[in-house]
């Protein structure tokens, strides 16, 4: 398994702590992530008292753009009692969130619901946390193909999630 890349890690870690400040274009960054984590979505968000403030989305070449531009709308800032979204489910409940497109009755049907408009099988949803352990963020990734805890693309997704806890 390939280690997240230091760049990467430091540009996620340095985005989350940038409180509300305009920092960079953050493009070579998006590129980079979609990258390194095969994603066909993924996004960043961080946690600003009762919601999740968006501060970075990407998709993939080939996404459908209008899909893309209202998914980015709808989820700018999410209150912390939608848990049917994996995002929110990920920091309520301080662990990865797994959400599958064809379980639209689940616990997560909100993320399948997205998941089955963005032509993607599944998603992961990884807290974030600050030097003290506190959840501060969740990064997702959603991909096209079935991913499973065992696959590389998986563990991958919770390495980097680690290594930007851990800076």
């Amino acid at each position: 398994m390939q280690h997240p890349s230091e760049s990467l890690i430091r540009g996620l870690a340095k985005l989350l702590q940038d409180l509300g400040q305009a920092s960079e274009d953050p493009t070579e960054l998006r590129q980079e992530l979609l990258r390194e984590t095969g994603a066909w979505a993924v996004g960043v968000w961080r946690v600003r008292g009762a919601s999740l403030e968006q501060v970075l989305f990407a998709a993939a070449k080939g996404f459908d753009p209008l899909v893309a531009r209202e998914f980015e709308a709808a989820t700018r800032d999410v209150p912390l009692d939608r848990t049917q979204l994996g995002i929110v489910n990920a920091v309520v409940h301080q662990r990865p969130a797994r959400a599958l497109a064809m379980d639209q009755a689940g616990e997560l049907r909100q993320s399948a619901g997205w998941l089955e408009r963005f032509g993607a099988k599944c998603s992961l949803s990884c807290p974030l946390r600050d030097s003290e352990s506190r959840i501060v963020g969740v990064i997702a990734v959603s991909w096209r193909e079935l991913v499973n805890e065992s696959d590389e693309a998986y563990l991958q997704l919770l390495t980097l999630a680690d290594a930007i806890s851990r800076n």
